[in-house]
């Protein structure tokens, strides 16, 4: 295809894409339509999970309550620094360096025991 046609082609695939979904009846100005009407969706009242509608007060409170949980104990890496001071080299003279290298190592932590808090609501009467 010659580039006019893939132009034409682009140009009307933009209208189509940019054009409303639907119209209202009778808006008509000198350049086309004007505005697009979304239809009405008419819902069901918004119930909650105990069955109630919103907007019904529900006697009751909020309570926090607290667990205590068993936690496993796993590996854990931790980045370890490298050290540096005062070391003599292989002719004896003192000089400033690296005494360890550092890197990562491997450490066991142990089981423990958390208090875990959520909060609850108590319905009541």
């Amino acid at each position: 295809m010659n580039r006019i046609t893939l132009m034409f082609l682009a140009t009307l695939l933009g209208a189509a894409v940019s054009s409303p979904a639907q119209v209202r009846a009778g808006s008509r100005s000198p350049r086309g339509p004007v505005s697009a009407t979304v239809p009405q969706r008419v819902d069901q009242p918004v119930r909650h999970a105990s069955g109630r509608r919103a907007g019904q007060h529900q006697q009751g409170h909020w309570e926090t309550r607290c667990e205590q949980v068993l936690v496993p104990g796993y590996w854990s890496e931790e980045h370890v620094p490298a050290t540096y001071g005062w070391i003599y080299s292989l002719c004896g003279h003192r000089e400033w360096g690296i005494v360890d290298r550092g890197g990562c190592r491997r450490v066991w932590v142990p089981d423990r025991w958390e208090t875990r808090s959520h909060r609850v609501w108590v319905a009541g009467c």
